[in-house]
């Protein structure tokens, strides 16, 4: 009951009547990104600087083929109501875009933990959009490759430490026609992925071809539906049964809504859950809480380019 009038009041929020922004038309109907990133002038006013052109790299946790725009940096992460308080986003990201068709990020990437959490994996990379002109029916294409850090779980005072590296693919395709409005995201990931026993010497490594697909749906001219699935490392850990840990396939499905509060800032909130592909069925049970997570977060774009321009004279087109 509280989870459905926790969504039902964010939705009520997200379809008010929104401010009024200048926007493209595609030609069919569809209302496309504001027409300008933000201008890199001296004499540009604020307003035109904090309303400019902003995309994000992410769904939730998937990453997309479209990366931040050239002198700009996208800062996004989420927390989680039900799940160990104080842990980190798996959706995390730190984005810098070059050029309209590359960014260096700093990203969590997407794991289950030892402990059945969603677990931060950090990692630091970049992505490379391929340079294809905008056209309808022809998907976005990219590829980013991730180099993970460990990052250390304890399990009954023992420490586990877990890796990713990621080499990622992914392409977004926007419908046109009736299902204007309508993204399509699909992804395939190539993990190399380890866990470790650092005081018994006991490892494991694998290498994990995951896939992933999303789905944005327009509700309103600041709002957006979407719903993402994508299969992910499974660490796996219990030394009151075996000394070795193990990797394994997890599975992870999460919808909610994302809400364009001013075009520099946006709003997610979303409920997620997570399954064991190996036994087949969630981990401990439909009802364990943490198998089901509730996150709120959002994402900050701060155009650096266009600010600096604007204060110190640098960086001007």
């Amino acid at each position: 009951m509280r989870l459905a009038l926790t969504l039902a009041t964010a939705l009520m929020l997200a379809t008010m009547d929104p401010p009024i922004t200048a926007h493209a038309d595609d030609g069919d109907g569809e209302a496309a990104a504001p027409i300008e990133p933000p201008p890199r002038t001296k004499d540009a006013s604020w307003g035109a600087i904090w309303n400019g052109r902003f995309r994000s790299p992410r769904l939730f946790a998937m990453p997309v083929a479209d990366v931040v725009g050239a002198y700009q940096l996208s800062i996004s992460g989420d927390g989680s109501l039900l799940q160990e308080t104080g842990l980190l986003t798996s959706a995390g990201v730190v984005a810098l875009g070059f050029g309209d068709i590359a960014q260096l990020e700093y990203r969590h990437t997407t794991a289950i933990g030892i402990g059945h959490l969603t677990a931060p994996i950090p990692a630091v990379g970049v992505q490379l959009q391929v340079p294809l002109r905008d056209r309808p029916w022809v998907p976005a294409l990219a590829v980013a490759l991730r180099l993970g850090v460990s990052r250390r779980e304890l399990l009954d005072e023992v420490p586990v430490d877990e890796r990713v590296s990621d080499l990622y693919f992914v392409a977004r395709l926007r419908l046109r026609g009736p299902l204007r409005g309508v993204v399509l995201h699909a992804g395939a990931r190539v993990s190399s992925a380890t866990i470790e026993r650092p005081a018994a010497g006991l490892s494991d490594s694998r290498t994990l071809v995951l896939p992933a697909m999303g789905l944005e749906l327009q509700a309103s001219p600041t709002a957006r539906m979407i719903v993402e699935i994508g299969a992910a490392p499974q660490f796996r850990f219990d030394p009151t049964s075996d000394p070795q840990p193990k990797i394994d396939y997890g599975l992870l499905g999460r919808a909610g809504l994302r809400w364009t509060v001013v075009p520099a800032v946006v709003v997610d909130a979303s409920i997620g859950y997570q399954l064991e592909i190996a036994r087949n069925q969630p981990a401990d049970g439909l009802n364990a809480i943490v198998q089901w997570d509730i996150r709120l977060g959002g994402e900050v774009f701060v155009p650096w380019g266009a600010i600096a321009c604007r204060v110190i004279g640098g960086f001007c087109e």
